[in-house]
């Protein structure tokens, strides 16, 4: 055999080995990049998003008559509990400062959450699927009682929470989905939201819109 045809030979092989180690290669980063992305999704197993409904004190009758409507939404990276306004006048029950009459579009109040510190996803006994989340969070509250605001929807006091968001198939709430935002203030940095809440508040109610979504991965 000629240099010239083994020259040929040798540029064939050298040429496929090449070819095939860049594809074997490309293989190998396109299966990692998927396995990272099948890492992401499985870490963010729980999401969701609605409102919950509850009843407040009516100013004249004092019965739980008057809906309060929270947008919720949450899941891995977030959780927020958010009420826009009140468009019907009611009686707050406060921890400090007694039944507080908040005037009509008189309320505001925002919960962001500043940290997702734990997030366990299980299955509860009866088929339902489940996450708990907890970490610290930002709460902007404005109250208009008479005409006299309290706090202020620009201001945030810091505070923990608990999260625990249920999923009991499609459908939402009336499936059984549910949603408790429980807030822990402390007087000393949180005297606002202490004084109207407590030391442990839970926000919830009856969820009629939206939907909870929960993978158990286990």
């Amino acid at each position: 055999m000629n240099s010239a045809v083994q020259q040929t030979l040798i540029a064939v092989v050298v040429t496929a080995l090449l070819v095939g180690g860049g594809v074997w290669f490309s293989l190998q980063g396109s299966l990692d990049t998927a396995n990272e992305k099948i890492d992401v999704l499985s870490a963010n197993t729980a999401s969701g998003g609605g409102m919950n409904i509850k009843l407040l004190p009516d100013q004249e009758t004092m019965e739980a008559t008057v809906p309060m409507e929270e947008v919720f939404s949450f899941d891995r990276n977030h959780a927020i509990c958010w009420v826009e306004s009140n468009p019907i006048a009611f009686t707050m029950p406060t921890f400090a400062m007694g039944a507080v009459p908040i005037d009509e579009n008189g309320f505001f109040m925002s919960m962001v959450a500043s940290s997702v510190d734990t997030y366990e996803v299980s299955t509860n006994s009866d088929g339902s699927t489940q996450v708990e989340m907890t970490g610290t969070l930002g709460c902007n509250t404005e109250v208009f009682s008479g005409g006299t605001q309290f706090g202020d929807r620009a201001a945030s006091e810091p505070a923990t929470y608990r999260v625990v968001a249920v999923d009991n198939g499609i459908g939402g709430g009336q499936a059984g989905d549910t949603f408790a935002y429980t807030v822990f203030f402390d007087e000393a940095t949180a005297p606002l939201n202490h004084a109207i809440f407590g030391p442990e508040f839970t926000f919830t109610g009856e969820m009629n819109a939206g939907e909870i979504t929960i993978v158990d991965p286990s």
